[in-house]
């Protein structure tokens, strides 16, 4: 019976044009990621390349897309980190700091190589608390925030609707 209702489920999702991952428009196969611009005010050194292997990584895992350079993409994915804060959240009554938070905002673009369309144009942003006097440090949570703008990036590429 198991087998039959496994069976069933499998056939539907076969039937129905299910496939696993991210879509991406018509005519794109291969895609060019260059090192995601810094614009962080104050200067937040080295989260751009964090961010764009992160992104990366998530094209790897979650779709069939090629990463190729420039010269050999259909598409090209632009981002520039336009913010980064940090702050307090939480301090005790005597002035100690509990709870402190990072955001960061990250500008991105999906070009179309061959006649320089733009595909995607989107402002993806996360926000996440830690706390040192548990343990946590600002590494990890800058960290666990890239990590979760390249998912959030590669989200936006679904779903697809390209009339062209």
């Amino acid at each position: 019976m198991r087998f039959s209702v496994f069976m069933l489920a499998l056939v539907l999702l076969v039937g129905c044009g299910y496939t696993p991952g991210y879509r991406l428009p018509r005519g794109v196969q291969s895609i060019s990621v260059p090192v995601f611009r810094n614009e962080t005010i104050p200067f937040r050194r080295d989260i751009e390349f964090e961010l764009t292997r992160a992104v990366k990584r998530e094209f790897q895992l979650r779709t069939d897309v090629e990463l190729v350079t420039e010269e050999h993409a259909d598409a090209i994915l632009r981002g520039t980190v336009i913010q980064f804060r940090e702050g307090v959240l939480v301090e005790s009554a005597d002035g100690t700091i509990q709870e402190q938070g990072i955001g960061v905002k990250v500008g991105m673009r999906l070009e179309r190589v061959r006649d320089q369309r733009v595909l995607l144009e989107r402002v993806v942003e996360d926000l996440v608390s830690f706390s040192v006097p548990a343990g946590e440090s600002i590494e990890a949570a800058v960290s666990e925030t890239v990590r979760e703008i390249a998912r959030r990036i590669i989200a936006e590429m679904e779903p697809w609707y390209d009339e062209s």
